[in-house]
């Protein structure tokens, strides 16, 4: 005759389980978190955290990146977060967004494919609250490596978002992956994808008007083929890639070395697309074999003084 269990029998027998190894029950991950984050998933197998951004890569190329945005956007993002609204981001989306179920809070979940350099990626992008904060998690895997990185582990990693209290703007600071030796009157506002910087000079920490002197310091995401005496080029092209600047017209062009690695700065003239005012712009690429780490500086025309400044903190970045 069986006799049944109490809880705290079958409890016992749980951990005795664990103890010898015994596959009694499924203990589950606990969400790992990238450094100075405060959006955290259990990864699919394979995948570790990423040394240059904030997410999680794949030997084969697949990564995660986590955007953390305040907690406000996520309204303005959940209304634009559509199929018709995302496919001139070349985001081809298959059916329609659903709710996504994750740890304290809320989420939609778009599934679907994108073409980028040579490649076809399989694509998931989750827009989640939680918490104090919004998040925006990307997900790419290459078409080659669907056998190393399954959809159903991607979809499990989706379901496993956590928030938790975020960090100090200043512990963010200190994880990311360079260091400002001079900030030169600019104060740190947000760290973005957990290894780009913006700075400005002024009371405003939101500046959609571009009123106040901005600097953003941003990181290769991928590796760059750029090859030796390419340089040059390559940074016109980034410049004149610009979102929100147009009639962007280079005035003048450095280059150096640091080191063994080349360093590009170029001085431009552009108009804000949404403001139609002028705007000066400095760009400083420092490349550094198959990556570079580039410095966006723009003020108001006729600001010398801010792009002057601008590439003082340019030049007193050193990468980790």
């Amino acid at each position: 005759m069986m006799v049944p269990l109490s809880r705290r029998a079958l409890g016992r027998l749980v951990a005795l389980a664990a103890l010898a190894g015994l596959p009694a029950v499924a203990l589950a991950a606990e969400p790992v978190f990238p450094p100075a984050s405060s959006i955290g998933l259990v990864p699919p197998p394979g995948m570790t955290p990423a040394q240059g951004f904030s997410g999680f890569e794949h030997r084969s190329g697949a990564s995660i990146v986590i955007m953390e945005m305040p907690a406000e956007a996520y309204a303005e993002i959940s209304r634009k977060f559509t199929p018709e609204a995302l496919r001139p981001t070349g985001f081809s989306v298959k059916g329609e967004g659903e709710p996504l179920a994750v740890t304290g809070g809320e989420g939609r979940l778009l599934r679907g494919a994108q073409a980028a350099h040579g490649l076809t990626y399989a694509k998931w992008v989750a827009v989640v609250r939680g918490g104090a904060g919004t998040g925006l998690v990307t997900v790419q895997v290459p078409e080659q490596a669907a056998a190393q990185v399954p959809g159903e582990a991607v979809e499990a990693a989706l379901r496993s978002i956590a928030f938790r209290t975020p960090a100090s703007l200043d512990d963010q600071i200190a994880a990311l992956p360079y260091t400002i030796g001079d900030r030169a009157g600019f104060r740190p506002v947000r760290v973005l994808l957990g290894n780009s910087l913006l700075l400005t000079e002024g009371p405003k920490d939101v500046d959609p008007g571009r009123t106040q002197p901005m600097i953003i310091i941003a990181p290769s995401l991928g590796q760059a083929a750029v090859g030796a005496g390419q340089e040059g080029a390559f940074a016109r092209k980034a410049l004149g890639s610009l979102r929100d600047l147009k009639d962007v017209a280079v005035t003048d062009e450095t280059r150096s070395t640091r080191g063994t690695n080349a360093v590009v700065r170029l001085r431009a003239t552009a108009t804000d697309l949404k403001t139609g005012r002028p705007l000066a712009v400095t760009q400083t690429m420092l490349f550094d074999g198959p990556r570079y780490l580039r410095v966006i500086g723009m003020a108001e025309a006729g600001e010398a003084d801010a792009i002057d400044r601008a590439e003082r903190v340019a030049a007193s970045i050193t990468t980790k």
